[in-house]
């Protein structure tokens, strides 16, 4: 609840992506992470009603076109209106397989090419139980891709997800910053490793970087600790305090 709070009062950071800036308000993504899921299963269930199982039968009629164009399997469908799903494939020599919603692909965007690989390998022996969740799991890595791929041109979705891992990591780094601000105020000296997470080294240069960089801004580095001289602690503070540390603004 605390987080919660800190989070809702804290300065709203700002992503910069192509020349854009981006900003998005708490409201907004909570309406979001909440309502996509929630929109999701509301259309899943509404097909799932049997009035909207014309969608059932696009979707198998299409598939076993395209398995008996490209394998030349002669797979049939068998329309049966009894039970909770009336559709189902007839794969030659190895028998039936029932058609749900879930199949429609309406939770995901490469379906039909993932019903077409999983009923040709059913077809030339393999377990169904083996390739049905198996493929499917990696369908929705596809899709997966395909989203990701989508960020070039609706980059919104994409930062809106790093925009929350920032909003949760700016309490952290802020608390970070204060325990620094009174150490260096009490002692004139900061941990090391502690500074070369505020300044976000890489971790295989970090000592080289933080010497050259200690270097710049006249600091002393000895042993794990990182030394400010008494007369610099105030511009040390300023520049830690800043939404980038330690950034001079040119002259």
């Amino acid at each position: 609840m605390m987080k919660i709070k800190a989070i809702a009062k804290m300065k709203k950071p700002i992503i910069e992506y192509n020349e854009r800036k981006y900003v998005f308000s708490i409201k907004s993504l909570i309406i979001f992470a909440i309502g996509g899921p929630i929109s999701a299963y509301l259309v899943y269930l509404f097909f799932d009603l049997q009035l909207n199982y014309w969608l059932h039968e696009i979707v198998v009629k299409q598939t076993v076109y395209f398995l008996n164009l490209l394998f030349n399997m002669n797979a049939t469908i068998e329309y049966t209106p009894i039970g909770k799903y009336h559709w189902n494939f007839i794969v030659p020599g190895r028998g039936m397989i029932s058609f749900e919603t879930f199949c429609t692909g309406i939770q995901d965007v490469v379906n039909i090419i993932r019903m077409l690989i999983q009923i040709e390998l059913y077809y030339i022996g393999y377990a169904w139980n083996d390739i049905h969740f198996s493929i499917s799991a990696a369908s929705s890595f596809i899709a997966v891709i395909i989203v990701l791929l989508t960020h070039r041109w609706i980059p919104e979705f994409i930062i809106s997800i790093i925009y929350v891992g920032t909003l949760v990591s700016e309490p952290i780094k802020l608390k970070r910053k204060e325990k620094v601000k009174e150490q260096v105020q009490t002692t004139n000296e900061v941990d090391i490793k502690t500074m070369g997470k505020i300044l976000r080294m890489d971790r295989k240069t970090f000592s080289q970087d933080m010497v050259t960089w200690a270097k710049d801004y006249e600091y002393a580095i000895e042993g794990e600790y990182l030394k400010v001289p008494p007369e610099k602690v105030p511009e040390f503070i300023k520049l830690l305090m800043q939404d980038k540390p330690f950034q001079r603004t040119s002259k």
